[in-house]
């Protein structure tokens, strides 16, 4: 999708061309819409350094933890958590917003190791799923302490982990009604519309598509249910976000992709239940992927796209399938629509370049 800065410089162009805006508002007019900052390459790879550099200092304190006196052991985490967390406050401060967020989230991934490695110095037996959704709600306050996007990144993937931990589909204990995540994903994705922060409308949107999985109760009696009412719900999410764009360009686009893709793959999942099987479904699955497609190259939203011609080849196979229709003669039909798409591929861009 074109940005919609992007766009006004190309409308104004034209508007100053046939006299509809005098030549000398473009500068203000341009001024007043603004663009997102975008990281240069040296700054991307300064914030890769110093999440590594986080990294490294947890490795470094595990790989030495037994050298290490008790006392002095707590005593180092704390040392380190705070140094970070105070380093964001102070980089803040100074209107160093990349160097704060970075060390944000630097402190997110100390306070996680922290819980562990505390448990460990005072022989506290935990449980891994509560010491990860700690960790999670800990990244999550700092992030809204610090109005950091990365931190809440940290915090969304430290929840997922707590609900995929000990879960009874997985590990055989105890099942749950339903998972942080359900709530938490909803959150991550207002905070990425409300800070402008593609990174976080990236891992929300993961999250908001994994939040179906922790429908433990539902999932064990009535799946194609659980999976069609979330192909809805985020079907309706991605026309929000897509009415948002404008408004919050970059990440309301990424979300539209995502909740696209989410939409597609859980009504795709209804039809492997033992209610809406079958030659009906498929040939709805078909018509929605082509209704995506159609949708992605209107908005020119390559995700969006890519999402529908995925679509397209999975209900393409699952129709024929549920035909009956044996392996060889289903290879034989997709070899021939590729053979077809890839001619017409080739024709479109031999007039194009004519």
């Amino acid at each position: 999708m074109a940005s919609y800065r992007r766009r006004l410089e190309q409308d104004l162009e034209g508007w100053i061309g046939r006299g509809l805006v005098p030549a000398e508002s473009r500068a203000a007019i341009l001024g007043s819409v603004g663009e997102a900052r975008r990281l240069d390459a040296a700054t991307a790879l300064a914030i890769i350094g110093g999440l590594l550099a986080g990294v490294a200092m947890i490795a470094f304190v595990a790989a030495n933890w037994s050298d290490i006196p008790r006392i002095a052991r707590f005593g180092l985490v704390l040392a380190v958590f705070l140094g970070a967390a105070g380093g964001a406050a102070w980089a803040s401060a100074g209107g160093r917003l990349v160097t704060s967020h970075v060390l944000l989230s630097v402190a997110a991934l100390v306070f996680a190791a922290a819980i562990g490695l505390t448990g460990q110095i005072f022989d506290i037996a935990g449980d891994p799923q509560a010491a990860l959704r700690a960790a999670g709600l800990a990244a999550a306050l700092l992030a809204l302490a610090g109005r950091s996007p990365w931190a809440a990144a940290v915090g969304l993937a430290l929840l997922a982990l707590g609900d995929f931990t000990n879960r009874s589909s997985f590990a055989g204990g105890q099942a749950a009604w339903l998972g942080w995540l359900v709530v938490a994903a909803p959150m991550g994705v207002a905070a990425a519309l409300a800070w402008r922060s593609q990174a976080l409308a990236h891992v929300a949107g993961i999250a908001a598509i994994l939040a179906v999985m922790t429908f433990d109760d539902s999932l064990r009696s009535r799946a194609d249910m659980v999976f069609l009412s979330a192909s809805a719900v985020l079907a309706a999410g991605a026309a929000a976000a897509r009415v948002l764009r404008d408004r919050f360009e970059g990440p309301a686009g990424v979300l539209y992709g995502w909740f696209t893709w989410g939409a597609l793959v859980w009504f795709g999942a209804s039809g492997f239940g033992d209610h809406l099987k079958g030659v009906g479904h498929s040939i709805a699955w078909l018509a929605l992927s082509a209704g995506v497609v159609v949708l992605g190259r209107h908005d020119r939203h390559a995700p969006v796209t890519a999402a529908g011609v995925i679509g397209l080849f999975a209900a393409g196979a699952s129709l024929l399938f549920n035909l009956g229709v044996g392996l060889m003669t289903s290879a034989a039909v997709f070899g021939g629509a590729a053979l077809v798409a890839l001619a017409v591929a080739w024709a479109m861009r031999g007039r194009k370049a004519a």
